[in-house]
């Protein structure tokens, strides 16, 4: 009797299991990401730690070695295969000391009908999503390449095929604790219009909003921004992006200066082009310049004002197992400081070892 009350039992649950995976499946859940190992040598001192802000000594003391896997990534897209979907990523540059903290990338929902899309949440910025082929996880912010991601309220309209517009209403500042752009009581506007000409993809962008501090001084952003990604044959494609604007720390913009208040701004214009080679087999290749200028008159002479920031860089990349990919990068930072005995340079060479497993 007990062993058929047992089975009585067990067959009930699984049964229970069963009903509750049915519910739990209603949508398709896509799970990806990726394992990812950087070894990385600077020759003398850069700010950022993993990350490659700028040169911040000119000692060859301040040399360093690291070796992270923060980069590790993970993800899910949710759908119901028709008009909603939703995306939750993550990766472990939560935290900048030694120990990884899980950093939400994206977390968004999308609603679409007919010909708009209706985005909530953290995702990029409407900055043209053209990124250098650099394996550093930095993206060479504050050397030319504006990126960053968000959360917003999107609406997006798709024309055709070939034309899109999109219109945002974002929260202006990239760090959570970080009342400055909050303070303001204004969302940041940021606008889009992207236009495919055949294979090549042309986004022009722009961007106005307002920081204030808790002492009421107003600091105001502004940003155009001119993306461009061409295939010239088969195998090369050229990307970047142009840019102009102001108090643009909200975008990676200003060399890595701070925003300016009142009467005063930090006005900077920058940009970056990359050559990405990719030919038939287990080899590509990426060749990449980038710069961050700001104007010297914003700036007041002192150790930490960053008059210009470039970066020059190469790597070569191989499939070595299946997916597994072994990237090889040098490359060249060059930081000018406005100082009181007047322009200085601080270099380094940036060497990384990247190791990634997709999945």
């Amino acid at each position: 009797m007990k062993k058929v009350l047992f089975a009585v039992f067990m067959a009930a649950s699984c049964a229970q299991v069963s009903a509750q995976e049915t519910v739990t499946s209603k949508y398709k859940v896509n799970f990806y990401g990726f394992v990812k190992t950087d070894a990385v040598y600077d020759s003398h001192g850069v700010a950022g730690n993993d990350y490659m802000y700028y040169v911040d000594s000119d000692k060859a003391s301040a040399r360093d070695f690291r070796v992270s896997s923060k980069g590790t990534r993970i993800g899910f897209d949710i759908t119901d295969g028709d008009k909603v979907s939703g995306k939750i990523e993550t990766d472990f540059q939560g935290d900048d000391t030694t120990n990884a903290g899980l950093r939400l990338r994206h977390g968004y929902i999308a609603l679409k009908a007919e010909k708009f899309e209706i985005l909530a949440g953290q995702t990029w910025h409407l900055t043209p999503l053209e990124l250098s082929g650099t394996v550093n996880e930095f993206a060479m912010g504050f050397s030319g390449v504006l990126w960053m991601r968000a959360p917003q309220l999107r609406v997006t309209y798709k024309h055709n095929d070939a034309l899109t517009f999109a219109a945002a209403a974002v929260r202006p500042t990239r760090i959570l604790t970080d009342n400055e752009g909050t303070s303001s009581g204004m969302p940041q506007a940021q606008a889009q219009a992207q236009l495919k000409l055949g294979k090549a993809k042309l986004t022009l962008m722009g961007a106005l909003g307002v920081w204030r501090k808790t002492t009421g001084e107003r600091g105001e952003v502004k940003l155009a921004d001119f993306g461009f990604n061409v295939p010239l044959t088969s195998a090369l494609t050229l990307n970047g992006q142009l840019w102009t604007g102001q108090n643009l720390y909200d975008f990676l913009g200003g060399a890595g200066n701070a925003n300016q208040y009142g009467t005063a701004s930090l006005r900077s214009s920058g940009g970056f082009a990359n050559l990405a080679v990719k030919p038939a087999g287990r080899f590509s290749y990426n060749v990449a310049y980038g710069v961050d200028n700001p104007v010297n008159s914003d700036l007041a002479a002192a150790t930490a004002a960053k008059a210009k920031n470039e970066t020059m860089l190469a790597n070569a990349t191989a499939l070595v197992y299946e997916k597994v990919s072994v990237t090889l990068e040098a490359a060249r930072m060059v930081t000018e400081y406005k100082l009181t005995s007047g322009m200085e340079d601080f270099e380094t060479m940036h060497y990384q070892l990247s190791m990634k497993f997709p999945f």
